[in-house]
């Protein structure tokens, strides 16, 4: 008696292992687009709260500089860098910033916030970062 598995019972498994591939990769990639879209704003309201804080804790203006074409968000705080980030190298994210920068005053407040929109995409996934006036982020 022989033991193993016949042709027709290997191409079986193949057609059936086919079908289900084609179905669960398109839901698995959108899913880690998801996922990265969404560390990526969690990254990007994070720089904004810590710039803002700075801005509090140092008692003088600290800006957030957006380079959507890098991919690069800085925090600059006079001469010192304080936060580098580059959402396009670690996540693959690109984003789109309504301004280049938002600076926030030694009270919190934003200058050059209102109303500030930056679009984090990955994919098909999309997310939008909302910095009001007082220099709030919300998505």
């Amino acid at each position: 008696m022989r033991k193993g598995y016949s042709l027709l019972e290997q191409l079986v498994v193949l057609v059936v292992m086919t079908i289900l591939l084609t179905v669960v990769a398109p839901r698995t990639l959108a899913a880690f687009d998801r996922s990265a879209v969404r560390n990526a704003r969690m990254q990007l309201v994070a720089a904004l709260s810590s710039a803002r804080g700075s801005a509090q804790s140092r008692a003088e203006r600290v800006s957030v500089a957006m380079d959507s074409s890098a991919g690069l968000v800085r925090i600059l705080a006079g001469a010192d860098t304080l936060l580098v980030r580059s959402l396009r190298t670690e996540l693959g994210v690109a984003f789109a910033a309504s301004r280049d920068s938002v600076t926030f005053g030694a009270s919190g407040r934003g200058y050059g916030a209102a109303n500030s929109t930056i679009v984090l995409r990955r994919g098909a996934a999309a997310e939008t970062v909302f910095v009001a006036r007082l220099g709030r982020a919300r998505w």
